[in-house]
């Protein structure tokens, strides 16, 4: 046998063996997900930690979201031990329904900013840890506002994005962050559609920054299940840029509020609660990749058979 024909089977002998004993360092739960294609279903979700933000009061906002590595397998995790946050005054708050998310760019399968909680300024230094069970697998990840790295910022961006204003009567409260408001709670019966509607606002200062022809940007809207025993039918769940899909009535350079609303039917009784982002992606200087530039809304809805 030549010499390059012994080269050729000695090297992947020579790989495996020293790729053996470095397998075998790592820890057990990183033994169980070699570096494949994740499966249809079967695989995980993780909790992830976005970032916090300190509030002109002190206090700290920290965002979440999560990954649901399954390329098609949806999981619903109810509240409780196999899904919590700690401190328990803050449990309730994240979401119990996890899609299945395949977007471009660096955050790929992540779902940002699908809930965030506000701690106040004398507990400001108090870790947030939601732990998630999924698949037998337990994962804890710490909200602090320690680290410089995952500091972010309420004020504007590069060419005056802020985020977009949410309210659900031009009376009430209004949500410009990813902790968002609640509205009062509706009940339908199974199959009964239900409509829910906001008003929304592009905040942006555009006007303060050179070169900005279009002062306000057409808002985009995205409702998704937050929490529920089963997945309910959402009307037109994503519309990126309404101007594009849609006609728009309102002034591009006037930030008037607009209404945006949905039809949801739901298949089972139980407690549902259904999310709706605000973004205004179109804009140059926001994307999703940088958490930046949305606002969430909740709508708890109570099905009777």
């Amino acid at each position: 046998m030549s010499l390059f024909k012994t080269s050729r089977l000695l090297l992947p002998i020579l790989m495996g063996l020293l790729a053996a004993p470095l397998y075998a360092q790592l820890p057990e739960r990183f033994q169980n997900y070699p570096l494949a294609t994740p499966g249809e279903t079967g695989e995980f979700v993780a909790p992830m930690f976005n970032g916090w933000i300190r509030n002109d009061d002190r206090s700290v906002t920290m965002i979440f979201g999560f990954a649901n590595r399954n390329r098609t397998g949806v999981i619903d995790v109810p509240l409780g031990p196999n899904n919590k946050l700690e401190p328990a005054e803050f449990q309730g708050a994240q979401p119990t329904h996890f899609p299945v998310y395949s977007r471009r760019g660096f955050v790929g399968i992540q779902e940002r900013g699908a809930f965030a909680v506000t701690v106040p300024a004398d507990m400001a230094g108090t870790e947030v840890v939601w732990t998630l069970t999924t698949s037998g697998n337990t994962w804890s990840i710490p909200g602090r506002a320690t680290s410089p790295a995952y500091e972010m910022s309420a004020a504007e961006m590069a060419s005056g994005s802020l985020k977009p204003a949410i309210r659900f009567n031009m009376d009430g409260p209004e949500s410009v962050d990813p902790v968002g408001i609640y509205a009062e709670p509706k009940a339908v019966t199974v199959g009964e559609a239900v409509t829910l509607s906001a008003f929304m606002q592009d905040r942006g200062v555009r006007d303060q920054y050179a070169g900005n022809d279009t002062l306000y940007v057409p808002l985009g809207s995205f409702w998704v299940m937050h929490q529920g025993p089963a997945m309910p039918e959402i009307e037109d769940a994503e519309i990126l840029g309404r101007v594009r899909a849609r006609d728009y009535a309102g002034d591009l350079n006037t930030n008037e509020w607009t209404e945006v609303s949905t039809q949801v039917t739901f298949p089972e009784p139980g407690e549902y609660i259904i999310r709706l982002r605000v973004d205004n992606f179109v804009a140059p200087d926001s994307q999703f990749d940088n958490v930046c530039c949305w606002s969430n809304a909740y709508f708890p809805v109570t099905v009777s058979p």
